[in-house]
């Protein structure tokens, strides 16, 4: 009989530790898909600058001002340390480690051509029409799943008002002429 209270104890508790986990994974999920959706607006910033004849300097300072949310941080840091005395490539290194795989060929663009100079508008051109097509992707797919998770509220919702509407009135006709 000293099982029943030891149980009730473990069992709450590891229903509050799958929960935090499972909490945990779902908010490490939704940073990375902000992060991701972030990274078409952080090109397109970088290219009006670096279009307009801007450094790299500036459009680093650019975004750490008026970038998307997720990224502004990181470029913040960047811009820290680079008035810390930092070299600027150096200091665009880390951007792809805190940001994920996904800004490395921006990290990597942006470092070689605060390097050596590199004209780099082409190229971020194609990084930013490659970025707006991932990020179509992906919106398409949740557009492809949308049907699927609305048909339960949809039926759930319809169903007793199609029933109301058309059949309880049929029903009750049928009995009146039965009836008379």
């Amino acid at each position: 009989m000293t099982a029943g209270p030891a149980l009730t104890m473990v069992l709450p508790a590891l229903a509050a530790v799958f929960l935090m986990r499972r909490r945990r994974r779902q908010e490490q999920a939704h940073r990375q898909a902000m992060v991701s959706e972030a990274l078409a607006p952080t090109i397109d910033l970088i290219s009006v600058v670096v279009g307009a004849g801007g450094t790299i300097a500036e459009a680093v300072e650019l975004v750490s001002e008026r970038g998307p949310e997720p990224v502004r941080p990181v470029f913040t840091r960047v811009r820290a340390g680079q008035r810390r005395g930092v070299l600027l490539a150096d200091a665009l290194v880390g951007i792809s480690d805190e940001l994920g795989a996904e800004f490395h060929p921006l990290t990597t663009a942006l470092v070689v051509s605060a390097q050596g100079g590199a004209p780099v508008g082409a190229l971020l051109q194609r990084l930013a029409d490659e970025a707006n097509q991932a990020r179509r992707r992906v919106i398409e797919t949740r557009v492809r799943r949308l049907p699927v998770v609305l048909i339960v509220p949809l039926v759930m919702c319809q169903l007793p008002a199609v029933i109301v509407g058309s059949v309880v009135p049929l029903a009750l006709l049928a009995v009146r002429s039965l009836q008379g």
